[in-house]
């Protein structure tokens, strides 16, 4: 089965896995469908279809949308993290997106347990999401064969979501 790994990060130096989080279908997709259905108009779970996916990555610079709910979409994108100096922002944030679009009873979401991470305030500079198991890790770098062992990621491709979000207010 798929896993969401919630990562500890130092950018710019190193990465750890934090903690697995059981079938990734509890990360990413609940936020891209219910995004998509309210923005889009898309049935439950059609989010992938009609290239409605690829009108959603850019609709965080959307002023028209809540602030909270780009938030929460940025959480989902391949290397992007909160700085710790943001925890308590990001457990608001995913509350208040939880407000707008409650989990569905009978499946899994995983934003109740990054509530709980981001307000534990875990002494790590910032934490990612490596959103499913399928594909390869963001936060790694490519196999080194000379060392036996992914390198770590071009910390340039790596962005602070609140960073990103706040500059667009300037």
């Amino acid at each position: 089965m798929s896993y969401t790994t919630v990562k500890a990060l130092w950018p710019g130096d190193k990465q750890e896995d934090l903690e697995e989080l059981r079938n990734s279908h509890g990360s990413a997709p609940p936020i891209w469908n219910e995004m998509c259905k309210k923005y889009y108009g898309t049935e439950d779970h059609a989010y992938m279809s009609n290239g409605t996916f690829d009108l959603l990555w850019p609709r965080w610079k959307d002023l028209s949308i809540p602030k909270h709910q780009r938030a929460v979409l940025m959480m989902t994108y391949d290397r992007a993290y909160v700085s710790k100096k943001d925890y308590a922002r990001a457990a608001t944030d995913i509350k208040k997106f939880l407000e707008d679009f409650p989990p569905k009873e009978g499946y899994v979401n995983h934003w109740p347990r990054m509530i709980e991470i981001y307000e534990s305030d875990p002494d790590i500079p910032a934490i990612g999401l490596y959103c499913t198991s399928f594909t390869e890790d963001p936060f790694e770098g490519g196999w080194n064969e000379d060392k036996g062992e992914y390198d770590q990621p071009d910390w340039e491709q790596c962005f602070d979501i609140y960073e990103e979000l706040d500059a667009l207010e300037c």
